[in-house]
């Protein structure tokens, strides 16, 4: 996300560049942000897949959540 936030930032910054100046960057810089966003946002989510599947791997597996090892003291 990161580097998503980055890159509109840098796009806005082209764009005030352009309306102030007329000329601006070349069109190779919208190109490379755009990737630059898509990258960002691809990488996040893979990784909130990630987070899914780990998630659902640890409930697969049946295990319980803590075990107990000794009870110390008992009522009776």
């Amino acid at each position: 996300m990161i580097v998503s936030v980055a890159s509109l930032i840098l796009y806005a910054a082209v764009v005030i560049e352009r309306l102030f100046t007329g000329y601006g960057w070349s069109a190779l810089w919208d190109r490379d942000i755009l990737e630059f966003f898509l990258i960002g946002v691809l990488l996040f989510g893979v990784g909130l897949i990630g987070e899914y599947v780990g998630r659902i791997y640890q409930q697969v597996r049946e295990r319980p959540r803590y075990l107990i090892q000794a009870i110390l003291e008992r009522r009776d």
